[in-house]
């Protein structure tokens, strides 16, 4: 166990070191059975062994890493390895790097959020061996909900994104009043009183607003008053002072803060003016000393207004990379709609297999290596991209494959008896391309087999294969022994033999239900499995006392 543990803890090290302190599970796997093959005869055991070790090692500091990589030795590699595939940055100089991932915590992330904007700032980070922060845009208290704040920080860290520096906009009021008392002190910005509609017409129009010349004296009167809350929802609004001329229309006095009553999740009802969106990012983004900046091409309007406040206050502007939307086929979910989803019981949670959050596609199997890899591949082009779910269904078959030994289920199931052959239990491979796992033996009860419900319709009176047993015909519901000799084109069948345990498979569509192979009932929680003719799933859930064994889909 010893000669184990430092196997799996070196390679977790190394690991960490190539990503940015954070070692992956799956990359740390094939790594350790690359040096010693013999640990394939346990796979649950060895990866509840690296979850241990990784948890530890993904919590050392940089020093505390380095300290122990030290004394490895031979193989440590001269310095971190960086992230491929990524093009330069413009502007960027080798560990001044500094990006964000600046969510509004509405919400749990799902799975556009984490392919661009999370991962690419993330990513670009440690290419340059810079700094990765997450900030929180919580400025809308109507919107925003006091669970989600730590939704998103443990969605990011379930796929090895580990911020370097954490940020809430809300914690940042009064230095928001601060600089806004500054630009009404410098004639930069003014209270405006027009209602809305009013000014929607002024701006169209390219004329000025009645309040925007009044004595500066006044401006900061209504300021004051704005902070006090005087002022009702709608009645006042601080704009920046441009040009009404402006040709870009969204340029002309753009707002900075509004009058807000409703009562923050964070800060109650102590405050009801509230910057808006540009003035907050804007601000955040120049104290944490952001460099570069990754937002969709939708946001270069606010990309635009954002460059008048850094001009306001004389502060140097990030970089600004606009990137394409990623289009996912299939229904559009709004969070409003998941969330009505489970307040009617439709929904079992924010990890529901038929959401597209993050959190669903982890229970199901997706690995955060396929997504890191997917992200890579999108990469920051302005393009908009349209992907289906098979793109990264492939990457992710690509990495789950070794780790997910094979065993039959049947959807549907149907069952037969069979008839003339001798066999009495059946021997199959763990993984075909591990053969050192080993083979598992699974006990045939002649009189009572079970297939899937499709292949009984359509084998009547057809010869067929049951794998590890032999082939038959079906003539009603018995199965008559023809022969063992392997025709290839002969559909070759999974079977499940009773006793068996019954499965629930929850998949995107809905739940399908079955049997399974009796040996799923031992698998622990979290194990990846490859269903023979169905495709790959993770154990999600088993109840030995009962006999029933529940599995989120992945993908075929």
């Amino acid at each position: 166990m010893a000669a184990k543990a430092e196997v799996i803890r070196k390679h977790a090290l190394l690991n960490a070191a190539a990503h940015g302190g954070r070692a992956d599970e799956g990359s740390v796997l094939g790594r350790v059975l690359a040096e010693d093959p013999s640990l394939k005869q346990d796979i649950p055991s060895l990866r509840k062994e690296i979850a241990k070790i990784l948890k530890g090692v993904n919590s050392l500091t940089h020093g505390e890493r380095d300290k122990l990589l030290a004394k490895i030795g031979p193989g440590l590699p001269e310095k971190k390895s960086e992230p491929q595939g990524l093009p330069e940055l413009e502007g960027a100089v080798d560990g001044q790097v500094v990006t964000r991932f600046a969510p509004a915590p509405t919400g749990p992330l799902h799975i556009s959020h984490i392919l661009r904007a999370a991962f690419l700032s993330y990513l670009y980070a440690r290419k340059y061996h810079g700094k990765f922060c997450l900030r929180l845009e919580d400025t809308d208290a109507k919107k925003v909900k006091k669970e989600f704040y730590g939704f998103i920080q443990q969605d990011l860290e379930s796929v090895g994104i580990k911020p370097d520096a954490v940020a809430i906009e809300s914690d940042n009021i009064e230095e928001y009043y601060r600089l806004g008392t500054e630009l009404v002190k410098a004639g930069k910005a003014y209270v405006c009183l027009c209602p809305a509609e009013q000014f929607r017409k002024l701006k169209l129009e390219q004329k000025e607003c009645g309040h925007r010349n009044l004595p500066q004296q006044r401006q900061l009167e209504e300021w004051e008053k704005m902070l006090a809350g005087s002022y009702a929802e709608g009645e006042a609004v601080v704009r920046m002072k441009t040009s009404m001329a402006e040709a870009n229309p969204v340029l002309r006095d753009p707002p900075l803060f509004r009058v807000a009553k409703a009562v923050h999740p964070r800060k109650g009802s102590k405050h009801s003016s509230w910057p808006l969106y540009n003035f907050a990012c804007a601000v955040e983004d120049h104290k944490m000393g952001i460099t570069h900046v990754f937002r969709a091409k939708e946001h270069e309007h606010n990309t635009a207004v954002q460059g008048l406040i850094y001009k306001a206050f004389g502060w140097k502007e990030p970089v600004a990379i606009n990137f394409g939307m990623i289009h996912m086929p299939g229904k559009k979910l709004h969070k409003r709609d998941m969330r009505k989803g489970m307040d009617s019981g439709e929904y079992e949670g924010w990890d529901d297999v038929r959401l597209p959050t993050l959190r669903a596609l982890l229970r199901r199997g997706f690995q955060p290596k396929a997504m890191e890899q997917m992200a890579k591949l999108t990469g920051v082009s302005k393009t908009d991209i349209k992907m289906s779910w098979e793109n990264l269904e492939g990457i992710n078959r690509k990495l789950i494959d070794p780790m997910a030994d094979r065993y039959m289920a049947a959807l549907a199931p149907e069952h037969i008896e069979l008839s003339g052959s001798e066999t009495k239990e059946a021997e199959l491979q763990r993984h075909p391309d591990f053969p050192e796992r080993g083979k598992r033996k699974i006990a045939v009860n002649a009189k009572e087999i079970y297939i899937p419900g499709t292949d009984f319709q359509a084998l009547a009176g057809k010869e067929f294969r049951l794998i590890g047993i032999g082939n038959f015909r079906l003539s009603g519901r018995k199965a008559v022994y023809t022969g063992d000799a392997i025709q290839k084109e002969m559909r070759k069948l999974q079977f499940v033999s009773s006793p068996c345990p019954k499965l629930t498979l929850l998949t995107p569509d809905g739940p399908l239900e079955g049997v399974a192979e009796p040996a799923m009932l031992g698998l622990p929680h979290g194990t990846l499995v490859h269903m023979l003719r169905i495709g790959f799933g993770r154990i999600d859930f088993v109840d030995k006392k009962n006999g029933k064994v529940t599995i989120a889909f992945a993908h075929k």
